[in-house]
């Protein structure tokens, strides 16, 4: 059987251009075939501009999540240990912008599909999905487990005048989600802080505190004296008048303590002033003066006796007043060997009064100022002989004790006290007694 040339020729042309038509669809159907898990399984990695300044690792990946929602896995408590110097990239990819970040810090990073996972001490390289492994949408995800950790911190802080307790819960919520070989683990803090406040009122840390056995005790005391006084002269036309300025003493006080008993001897210096004030008035004059002119006499020739006469006159003498005034201040200076005893009537721990007597020989050191007299000008200077050289005093009063310090105590006090008879002596014109008020502030040390 014969065909015709002419025609094969024709069918062979149409095949040839059928086929030049379908070549591209097949080559486009077979890459589609062959091109799709190669290409499905290399990851997209886009370069990235990243900076952070000095801080810990931990705060620099949360930063890297943050601002380009990178899936890294790490050990907060490990990674907020190690601080990082301040970093900065421009354009480059995520694996180069971990290995910066990690240099020199003993870790390392691997990639497991779309998550970055921080490991220690080991330096992995990010590696690719094998081709033969099966996409997450074919395993059937399983479900997510849960591990919760508790940690309780029970925290105390002592104030003066409260007590704080502070209980702080932190709860870690980690939960883990397996697909396949990806894992994600995401973790939650918790933390709650409940506030128990016990108020304690006020209260004083007050030390351990010595108040028995030797003691020394300077002090010093301010007085108001009350001065009584009587003029012996009564000088007509005349009057006297004092008025007290000042007292004072300064002493040092030694002696034992034994509970409330106190007793001891003192040495002190005390100073007394007052104003001593003169007003003396003199009239001279007023009168009339007789005065004789001239004189004879007459014999008698019977009697044979003979009489004397005086011619007289009288002339006037004017008032003529003198008024002495004169103001002088006083002073007497003593130096006074003494003796007291106390006992507390109410006391605490930090705190005690009591009641205190005593007696002092005040032996005369200095007498100064003025006295009247019977004579003009009516005053004469005062002298360490005119004043009594040793008078007697006697107080009593009471005080209180402050403890300021293990071994000090601040104390004040107030007596009373009286000094026994005249200051000056039995033969002077003038006689002066004084009594007084005086305040004493001292500190107390015990040995």
């Amino acid at each position: 059987m014969r065909f015709p040339v002419s025609n094969i020729v024709v069918d062979i042309q149409k095949d040839r251009k059928s086929i030049a038509f379908v070549f591209p669809f097949l080559f486009l159907f077979f890459l589609f075939f062959t091109m799709p898990k190669t290409g499905q399984s290399q990851s997209f990695n886009p370069l990235i501009s990243f900076s952070v300044s000095s801080c810990t690792l931990d705060v620099a990946l949360e930063k890297l999540f943050a601002e380009y929602e990178l899936n890294v896995a790490f050990s907060k408590a490990e990674l907020s240990k190690i601080r990082i110097e301040k970093y900065s990239c421009t354009y480059k990819s995520v694996e180069e912008v971990l290995t910066d970040l990690l240099k020199g810090t003993g870790y390392g990073f691997k990639k497991i599909g779309k998550q970055y996972v921080i490991r220690k001490n080991q330096l992995l390289e990010p590696e690719e999905q094998p081709i033969t492994q099966k996409p997450p949408t074919e395993t059937p995800p399983q479900e997510p487990s849960q591990e919760i950790v508790e940690h309780k911190i029970d925290s105390v802080w002592d104030k003066p005048l409260n007590t704080v307790r502070v209980f702080d819960t932190l709860q870690v919520i980690r939960t883990v989600m397996r697909y396949d070989t990806i894992v994600r683990v995401e973790q939650v803090f918790k933390t709650d802080t409940v506030y128990k406040v016990k108020y304690r009122g006020f209260e004083i840390h007050w030390p351990d505190f010595k108040d028995n056995g030797w003691f020394i005790s300077p002090s010093l005391a301010y007085g108001f004296p009350h001065l009584d006084y009587e003029d012996k002269l009564q000088a007509e036309n005349g009057a006297i008048d004092v008025s007290p300025i000042s007292a004072f003493n300064v002493s040092l006080d030694g002696g034992y303590k034994w509970n409330r008993l106190s007793f001891g001897m003192s040495l002190s210096y005390r100073s007394m002033k007052y104003r001593f004030m003169l007003n003396q008035v003199v009239y001279d004059g007023d009168c009339y003066v007789n005065d004789t002119l001239d004189s004879y006499y007459v014999v008698h020739p019977f009697l044979g006796d003979t009489s004397y006469y005086y011619i007289m006159d009288s002339t006037y003498v004017p008032l003529v007043t003198t008024n002495y005034s004169y103001r002088d201040v006083n002073q007497l200076d003593y130096l006074s060997v003494g003796a007291f005893a106390a006992f507390d009537f109410w006391k605490r721990e930090h705190f005690r009064m009591f009641i205190k007597a005593g007696v002092s020989a005040d032996v005369l050191l200095s007498c100064s100022g003025s006295y009247n007299s019977v004579e003009q000008p009516f005053h004469a200077a005062l002298s360490r002989a005119d004043a009594e050289p040793v008078r007697l005093s006697y107080y009593g009063g009471f005080g209180a004790a402050f403890k300021i310090m293990n071994r000090l105590e601040l104390v004040p006090e107030a007596h009373f006290r009286k000094t026994n008879g005249s200051l000056y002596r039995a033969d002077f014109p003038f006689d002066l007694r004084m009594w007084q008020w005086d305040v004493r502030l001292g500190l107390t040390y015990y040995f």
